[in-house]
């Protein structure tokens, strides 16, 4: 087996193994997409076409922030146990230990959100008695986009962990999470409530992801043992 998919499998093993992280996760989940359902019943118009705002909005969101809940287990949490000090003694390299990591945090947050999408849906579906799904651009954004999203976040959350001490992680961390929820927020207030989810716009939030990953997969290889070493609590 591809010794990353080994760092992935450890690392989904120890996220599904914290029982209060998973626990405290899943309700959060399940509180906001249930709250959120009966706000595609709200206004005038095609219930699908507010369901697709919903989707598209609040489901990249939940997986956002638990793709951050998540990496601060197989980062920081490492880190602060030295963990991370056993990893580095393998031939593996930096950039695969780090990707190993980002797909670990990946799988279950895809996984809930996966599930909070199902969610809204049913129970918007049930709500107004009559079947509902997302229009094809908003199954793709959901089955494709959130993903990258997830993998991009995680991604330049643990490449700080990798790279900085702790006490500059916490104030990084704040900052990606905060910056990346920001911009969504703004972007969608600037589209007003008038948005349509169009192929153009998943594209478009797709080169996003994907340009945002391509930064710490990047700048990896600048990273060296020695450096994550020196930056290790005492």
């Amino acid at each position: 087996m591809n010794p990353v998919f080994v760092i992935m499998e450890k690392e989904v093993r120890q996220i599904v193994s914290s029982r209060q992280t998973m626990i405290s996760t899943i309700l959060f989940v399940i509180i906001f997409a249930m709250a959120s359902a009966p706000v595609t019943l709200v206004g005038e118009g095609n219930p699908v076409f507010l369901l697709d705002q919903v989707c598209f909005y609040l489901v990249l969101v939940l997986g956002i922030f638990t793709s951050y809940i998540f990496t601060g287990q197989v980062f920081l949490k490492e880190k602060q146990d030295g963990i991370v000090e056993t990893l580095l003694c393998t031939p593996l390299s930096v950039r695969e230990i780090w990707l190993g990591k980002v797909l670990g945090v990946t799988v279950p947050a895809t996984i809930l959100a996966y599930g909070a999408a199902a969610l809204i849906t049913a129970v918007a579906a049930t709500l107004i008695d009559s079947p509902l799904f997302p229009s094809p651009p908003v199954l793709f954004h959901i089955i494709v986009v959130v993903p990258a999203f997830i993998s991009a976040v995680s991604g330049l959350i643990g490449f700080a962990h990798l790279l900085l001490g702790m006490r500059d992680i916490q104030i990084l961390n704040i900052g990606i999470i905060f910056g990346i929820i920001f911009l969504l927020t703004l972007t969608r207030s600037l589209l007003g409530p008038g948005f349509d989810v169009t192929w153009a716009v998943v594209w478009g939030s797709l080169l996003v992801a994907v340009l945002l990953l391509a930064i710490p997969f990047q700048f990896n290889r600048y990273i060296n043992r020695e450096r994550i070493v020196t930056t290790l609590p005492e």
